[in-house]
């Protein structure tokens, strides 16, 4: 029993300790407020009704809306799938040459040295973006991200892979308190950076980039041949919408041949439309790929969507399966 009481109360002093210290040298000149719906989410993890990967969105949260700092992060963290499932890791980059299209080659060395290759087209505004599939069976650790553009080296980056989060049971009695009003909201974010800081909380983070332009993208997911596609994009920043915004829109099929190409510029409401009707050459369902990329002759912002193309039985020339 007294062996008990020492281990106990020697842990309350460690907790404490750590505590305190995250206090004094993080503490917050402002107040800080975590919204409801965060606690709520905390809350559930400390009663033991939700998962590390729960707690480890709500923190990942907290770090997008700036009250976690993980600049000084060297990669950005990725933790494997579930039993099954797969995730994506978006790779991006900018050639720096502006109108200037075509492919850069990347080079993807894992933590085995084994390499996978990719070549992924390159926009208008000089932007590149892809998406590397991870699933439970991806090596854990550190990738290096090679990029080409003919014979030139881009920029290499690095993206970090880790296993199931293990988040010590000790931080569920912090999150408590902070529920309970027993410390303040402050408080808390300060322990949180500090047990980031010392690498006993990991988030996952995606690359930091430019995030300034906001895109509202609206396309029709499937269309039948003969008719219209039509794609609005919506263009807004931290002030409003954006108008004489560059867009840029290619469409193309999985074997990157180029389809259409579009150039134009938001109206005063920040809005650009496209439409054309699609050909009745089409025998069969087929995908096509589209990259949109915006630039305010400041920032830039890249995406990438999919739509599908069908005909219907009894048309000519459509194959029915």
């Amino acid at each position: 029993m007294e062996k008990t009481k020492f281990v106990t109360g020697l842990f309350c002093l460690i907790l404490f300790t750590v505590f305190l210290c995250a206090i004094q040298n993080y503490a917050y000149a402002q107040a800080v407020h975590i919204q409801d719906s965060i606690k709520k989410s905390l809350r559930l993890w400390a009663d033991d009704k939700a998962t590390d990967y729960d707690f480890l969105n709500s923190l990942e949260h907290l770090s997008k809306i700036g009250l976690i700092d993980t600049s000084n992060h060297l990669q950005r963290t990725y933790y494997l799938p579930h039993h099954g499932e797969t995730s994506f890791v978006r790779i991006t980059g900018n050639t720096g040459d502006y109108r200037q299209t075509g492919q850069v080659l990347l080079v993807i060395t894992d933590p085995g040295d084994n390499k996978i290759e990719y070549r992924i087209p390159v926009l208008q505004t000089g932007r590149y973006s892809t998406l590397v599939p991870i699933t439970e069976n991806s090596l854990s650790g550190v990738y290096t991200v090679h990029a080409f553009q003919g014979d030139r080296e881009l920029p290499t980056s690095y993206f970090n892979l880790q296993p199931n989060p293990k988040i010590p049971n000790w931080i569920k009695n912090p999150v408590k308190w902070m529920i309970q009003g027993k410390i303040s909201d402050s408080d808390f974010v300060s322990l949180l950076q500090y047990l980031v800081d010392v690498k006993i909380l990991s988030i996952q983070t995606e690359e930091e980039g430019n995030h300034d332009l906001v895109l509202d993208v609206n396309w029709n997911k499937v269309v039948r041949r003969g008719t219209t596609q039509t794609i609005d994009v919506h263009v807004k920043d931290s002030k409003g919408v954006v108008n004489e915004a560059t867009v840029f829109v290619r469409v193309e099929d999985y074997d990157q041949n180029i389809l259409k190409e579009f150039e134009g510029a938001t109206n005063s409401d920040g809005n650009y439309t496209i439409s054309w009707e699609l050909s009745k050459d089409f025998t069969d369902i087929e995908t096509f790929l589209v990259f949109i990329d915006v630039t305010d002759g400041l920032s830039s912002k890249t995406m990438q969507f999919s739509f599908q193309v069908y005909c219907l039985c009894g048309e000519p020339n459509c194959v029915c399966h």
